[in-house]
């Protein structure tokens, strides 16, 4: 096993599948159906000025950038083998994957019980805590699941 390339177990694909799932579920129109509006929601079909959005859809403006991120990553851990990376570069970013869905989770459960400060004309305002829906959960429980994974390849590293 150790004479195997980096980035080449099954388990890097499924992650990498796995977080790059809610970007395309959240655009590709699974959003305002009855499984709610998702993460990104507000975003869509929104025609107050911006000076006027409330937390919203500033909340929907975060998580769309962190479901591109997280969608940038996936890509780059299916083209990791092809790009010939070291072995040493396998621990650091399934390290980094981790991380950006412990930094959405942690926003997700800020914006679902306490809100977060969002801009307004008068300045920064506490936000109020956005509705959950089906469509959110599975978002987040596909990134969660991706990182799982991610995380379970980092220990399989350490243990040799």
């Amino acid at each position: 096993m150790d004479g195997e390339p980096p980035f080449s177990k099954p388990h890097v694909r499924w992650a990498a599948a796995l977080l790059m799932a809610p970007f395309f579920l959240q655009i590709l129109g699974f959003g305002q159906t009855f499984l709610g509006s998702g993460l990104c929601g507000e975003l869509f079909g929104n025609e107050a000025p911006l000076g006027l959005q409330g937390a919203g859809f500033w909340y929907a403006v975060l998580f769309m950038l962190l479901l591109g991120l997280q969608l940038m990553y996936g890509g780059f851990l299916l083209l990791a083998r092809l790009l010939e990376l070291p072995k040493s570069m396998e621990p650091g970013l399934y390290a980094t994957g981790v991380g950006l869905v412990g930094l959405l989770t942690l926003l997700f459960l800020l914006t679902r019980t306490t809100g977060l400060p969002y801009p307004s004309p008068q300045g920064l305002a506490v936000g109020e805590t956005a509705p959950l829906d089906p469509l959110s959960l599975i978002l987040v429980g596909s990134s969660l699941g991706g990182a799982l994974l991610l995380l379970g390849l980092k220990r399989r590293l350490a243990e040799r």
